[in-house]
């Protein structure tokens, strides 16, 4: 009886973890804590094309009101278009860009990339804005 119970309590805790996660409205929160990492109001568009099965990707701009970020070296990578929902990463086909992972502070987890410059002639993919990941 005592272990049910437990397990219960347990089961409880992480279902209520995970709603907290999601209920936060009006902020871009971390998906692996309860940071914070950007107002919903500094959306500027929602990248479908790169979109994974479990992984949606959301441009923001990066000149102000980001918090709770560190960041990573910069790299060069070139950015798809995914029609399978596979990463195609290094394709030629697409926005060629240098980019600064950004982790959580708070728990160290993946939380997107900074657009440091570009080369390509994708629109919305360019400096000064930054990529934020949203589990589905």
């Amino acid at each position: 009886m005592l272990k049910d119970a437990k397990r219960r309590q347990l089961e409880y805790s992480d279902q209520t973890k995970k709603r907290k996660l999601q209920d936060r409205p009006g902020w871009m929160a971390c998906r692996g804590c309860p940071a914070n990492f950007t107002p919903l109001r500094n959306l500027l568009e929602d990248l479908q094309q790169h979109a994974t099965a479990d992984t949606r990707w959301y441009l923001f701009s990066y000149d102000y009101e980001l918090f709770n970020l560190d960041h990573g070296g910069v790299e060069s990578r070139i950015l798809t278009r995914i029609k399978d929902g596979r990463s195609r990463d290094g394709d030629d086909e697409g926005t060629p860009v240098e980019l600064s992972d950004m982790y959580c502070i708070k728990c160290g987890m993946h939380a997107g990339w900074q657009i440091v410059s570009e080369y390509g002639n994708e629109p919305s993919i360019y400096a000064e804005k930054c990529i934020l990941l949203s589990e589905w």
